[in-house]
């Protein structure tokens, strides 16, 4: 039998600490992204259980970026496996890709990010880290070495400018 070195995918303890850390975030990005709450949960459980039956192949230091990487990916072959049976075209299942909302989805990315430019920087890091990274307040406090209220404030700060400035409520929905 092979031993497994401490710190890895393979142990038990680190694979649940890391189940335990990820599997809420990858959820809800995955509810957030495909509006599906039960193929969210499916897809959650089906990431973990590739982890653990193939934990040598995978190195922790980046394993945020695989579990959400393989949560999206498993989610659009499912979406595409649906759509084959059911025999509808991605543009039938809410993929509009007409001109005008081509238009309008790139006129909105630009006022998005000319809106995020004019954030100060302490409130910009705070936002994209939020955001883009999916990062807690508490994680964002402890890389930036800030108390929690210091994050806090920035973020809702941020809303409040990016809420004024493109007139759309930018809160997450709880």
């Amino acid at each position: 039998m092979k031993s497994v070195p401490l710190n890895s995918l393979c142990d038990q303890i680190v694979f649940e600490k890391v189940y335990k850390q990820y599997s809420k975030d990858l959820y809800r990005f995955l509810t957030y992204s495909f509006q599906d709450k039960a193929l969210s949960e499916d897809i959650t459980q089906n990431v973990f259980l590739k982890l653990w039956d193939q934990c040598e192949k995978f190195d922790l230091r980046n394993i945020k970026s695989l579990i959400f990487t393989m949560g999206k990916n498993l989610s659009l072959n499912e979406i595409k496996r649906n759509q084959k049976t059911e025999g509808k075209s991605v543009q039938e299942v809410g993929f509009s890709e007409s001109p005008q909302d081509l238009l309008e989805e790139k006129q909105f990315k630009e006022k998005l990010t000319h809106s995020i430019n004019q954030l100060n920087e302490k409130e910009r890091v705070v936002f994209l880290m939020n955001r883009i990274d999916n990062l807690t307040y508490h994680e964002i406090a402890t890389q930036l070495e800030l108390s929690q209220k210091t994050v806090e404030k920035r973020m809702h700060h941020a809303l409040k400018k990016l809420n004024h400035l493109l007139g759309i409520d930018l809160k997450r929905k709880k």
